[in-house]
């Protein structure tokens, strides 16, 4: 390896320091803290390393045909100390901000998929259960009425029969208006 690519090689790796710094950063606020043992925080814990070795691997290859070599490590550890000392703050404080403006989008998108979308698709539905409400209702209505007056002149004849025979059927029409009843009870049906 040239003294060229050793010189690449060796800032790489600090800039990959920096990066580490950040992306560990940004992965830890945007996870939340470690509060418990989960095996989704282990599994994402390792992928993301995962991740960054891959990374750096690819830089290296692309650079000095992918030899890792104990200066370069060390360069990793003065680009991580260098971000330390020197970015974090300012990483930190930019992060907060751009965190702050991705939600801010994501809840306009939110609100405006409610009053596009939702919303009116929830008074649709409601307006047509409303007028299918309305249409039971009349429907319900005319069946009512019509078998109110059909059935008046069977109930007025089978009284009239009833009255001048004795009431031979008194324990039959007992239950049929039992059932009568318990039919309008369970349709909510008041008599009027």
């Amino acid at each position: 390896m040239t003294l060229d690519i050793q010189m690449v090689s060796m800032v790489s790796s600090v800039a990959t320091g920096i990066w580490l710094g950040a992306s560990f950063d940004t992965y830890e606020r945007i996870s939340g803290k470690r509060h418990m043992f989960k095996w989704t925080r282990i599994m994402n814990d390792f992928l993301f390393w995962v991740a960054q070795a891959l990374l750096y691997f690819i830089l290296l290859l692309n650079i000095n045909n992918g030899e890792v070599r104990v200066y370069l490590l060390l360069s990793i550890i003065l680009g991580y100390a260098v971000y330390r000392a020197i970015f974090e703050g300012v990483y930190r404080r930019v992060l907060e901000r751009v965190l702050k403006v991705i939600h801010a989008v994501y809840m306009f998108l939110v609100h405006l998929t409610y009053v596009i979308f939702i919303n009116p698709i929830k008074g649709l539905l409601k307006l047509l259960l409303r007028l299918g409400m309305i249409v039971l209702i009349t429907i319900w209505g005319l069946v009512s009425f019509v078998f109110k007056w059909t059935l008046r002149p069977i109930i007025f004849l089978g009284q009239f029969i009833d009255n001048k025979l004795g009431h031979p059927f008194l324990k039959q029409r007992k239950a049929v208006l039992l059932l009568i009843k318990r039919l309008l009870i369970f349709f909510h049906i008041k008599k009027k």
